[in-house]
């Protein structure tokens, strides 16, 4: 796995400067540059907004994100559904905010799962760029929880992604497989196009944490996609994980963060009692951060 780009710039892009160069130098000598710091803030005294962040990318200008500094989600970025999904219900009580992290959780009670499942369908899309989110996984059996990109019309054009869209599955993460094998230090990702149906296409990576990091289980990474009209490349901690140039979008997409539930699926079969009552269950995922990049050219 190779470090993620550190001086990419578009044709036709001004010559590099100063910032860039040093970038290159930088990366020429094997030296990372600071992209974010590992509480994924800076919080400099007197500087706030966009300023306050490290772009990905020389050039790349923060186009949207959401810190979850609130006492409560956002609802003007975001929409917390309710009613069933897969093995579970949608729970926008399952949905919340505190101390600067959002919080998904899977929950059960009288039998029932509940799950939060969150988007920014009809309140933000974005064509290209890079998207980026800081999570931290505690998925249990039969649960995942993932961090993706949908388009509102995929399968809408068949054999043509670019005007249809594609599900861009940034990071989906299971603690074991359909078999029951345990697999949380490792992620899934994905891309669909073509609909679900008969004429669905589906190509997909993995990823894993480098050597002496942080587990993906209960450890804090920042998990990106860099999109552009030719191809996707993952990232995970700033480290090239998969690409491919297979089912590219060429349309808007929204942001989806989610938790989803199904008994004897790929992730396994659902614990026995479920993954405990809401407040207590330790199943979901913990999104600190989600920020999306993009070049003015």
């Amino acid at each position: 796995m190779e470090r993620a780009p550190r001086h990419s710039r578009s044709a036709g892009a001004a010559p590099i400067g100063a910032r860039a160069a040093l970038a290159l130098c930088l990366s020429g000598c094997g030296i990372a540059r600071p992209h974010t710091p590992p509480l994924g803030r800076v919080r400099a005294p007197g500087v706030s907004g966009a300023a306050q962040f490290a772009p990905p990318l020389p050039g790349y200008r923060l186009a949207w994100h959401d810190e979850f500094d609130g006492a409560a989600l956002d609802t003007t970025r975001w929409t917390a559904y309710a009613g069933p999904r897969r093995g579970a219900r949608n729970d926008p009580s399952a949905v919340s905010v505190a101390h600067g992290v959002l919080a998904l959780a899977a929950f059960t009670e009288d039998s029932t799962h509940s799950v939060g499942f969150i988007d920014t369908a009809g309140k933000f899309a974005a064509t290209y760029g890079w998207f980026e989110a800081r999570v931290r996984f505690g998925s249990a059996p039969g649960e995942w929880g993932a961090f993706w990109l949908q388009s509102p019309v995929m399968g809408t054009a068949i054999g043509d992604p670019a005007t249809g869209g594609a599900e861009i599955d940034v990071a989906e993460h299971r603690a074991t497989d359909a078999e029951g094998a345990r697999i949380d230090d490792r992620y899934g990702i994905n891309l669909h196009w073509d609909g679900y149906g008969e004429a669905h296409k589906h190509a997909g990576g993995e990823g894993a944490p480098a050597p002496g990091a942080a587990p993906l289980q209960g450890g804090w990474h920042t998990y990106a996609v860099h999109w552009t009209s030719e191809r996707y490349v993952f990232y995970l901690d700033g480290v090239r994980q998969w690409e491919t140039d297979q089912g590219v979008s060429r349309r808007p997409e929204f942001i989806k963060l989610t938790c989803e539930v199904q008994d004897g699926s790929w992730a396994g079969h659902i614990p026995a009692g479920g993954y405990g009552p809401r407040g207590r269950s330790v199943t979901g995922m913990r999104v600190d951060w989600v920020r999306v990049w993009q070049s003015p050219t």
